[in-house]
């Protein structure tokens, strides 16, 4: 039986926007060895050999001690490309190209390497450039750029390579919708830590991200974890208060909750809990200005 002609027409609707989907899908799921830059990597920057691979089972060939750093962020495969000084011999830039998991797992791979004295390129969804590196994320993709083989590393040269990777680069340059509820002036920006597990270095509290906070003259740690329910937020808090050396329960209603107390690792905590929201802070002094910060990250 043959469609009816707006049935035809919707069914080739379909089929004009897959077609004009497909590159994009395709780019999005790009390899690494795809978004290397070939050729060079800014003038005077020649690549040397061939592009190396590298997948779960053979990471450590090429980072042995960190590869296990990357698993828990849904590491797929990297690829790493030299790229040689024209007027320094032994001079080279390291290209590392990593898809991870997600958006979220880039950029916590990005979080933990990012250096306090980097400056921002402006390129990716965020980067991080100091003298001899430079780090930066896009989509699922975590970069490591790195000057060797000379005692004067070129900053510029390391930019311009920097740029010329993010440019190749598939998906919108953004930042993790899950670090929305940080962007505020209490909270220290650049700060941000994804953990895809352990938060805090216990199994219960599963994964979050922390951040630095300044209430007043109080500085301190947050968490805030991802992926609750009502009825895990509400386990994983009474399993926290357990593993406190003391503890004060306050109970605000039928589904709120407030814990403080003192965690024999990071000494004084406060914790609340709302429906399926859970955040704490570290290294706190008790006062309202505190839960009120935690109760309004559990409000957005």
């Amino acid at each position: 039986m043959s469609l009816r002609r707006p049935a035809r027409r919707a069914v080739q609707a379909l089929a004009l926007a897959a077609l004009l989907l497909a590159p994009c899908l395709a780019r999005a799921e790009a390899s690494p060895e795809e978004l290397l830059p070939t050729g060079s990597c800014g003038p005077g920057w020649q690549v040397e050999g061939k592009a190396l691979s590298y997948d779960r089972d053979t990471l450590s060939d090429r980072i042995d001690g960190e590869a296990e750093l990357y698993f828990p962020y849904g590491f797929e495969r990297m690829a790493a490309a030299r790229y040689g000084s024209v007027k320094t011999p032994g001079a080279g830039i390291d290209v590392e190209i990593y898809r991870m998991g997600s958006l979220l797992d880039a950029f916590g791979m990005y979080a933990n390497y990012r250096q306090k004295e980097g400056r921002s390129l402006g390129v990716g969804a965020d980067s991080s450039l100091a003298a001899s590196q430079l780090f930066l994320y896009q989509g699922r993709y975590f970069v490591q750029v790195q000057i060797t083989g000379t005692d004067h590393p070129d900053s510029e040269a390391l930019a311009q390579c920097g740029r010329s990777v993010a440019a190749r680069l598939p998906g919108p340059a953004r930042r993790p919708a899950e670090l929305a509820v940080f962007d505020r002036p209490d909270l220290v920006k650049g700060s941000e830590r994804y953990l895809p597990e352990s938060l805090l270095g216990y199994d219960f509290l599963n994964k979050g991200i922390m951040a630095d906070a300044a209430v007043g003259a109080s500085t301190f740690r947050v968490f805030l974890l991802l992926g609750t329910t009502a009825q895990s937020a509400s386990a994983a808090s009474q399993r926290y208060r357990t593993q406190m050396v003391s503890q004060k329960n306050e109970t605000v209603g039928a589904d709120e909750q407030i814990i403080e107390g003192v965690d024999a690792l990071y000494g004084p905590v406060t914790v609340v809990r709302k429906g399926a929201c859970l955040a704490g802070a570290l290294k706190s002094s008790e006062g309202k200005e505190i839960r009120g910060l935690l109760e309004s990250l559990c409000h957005q």
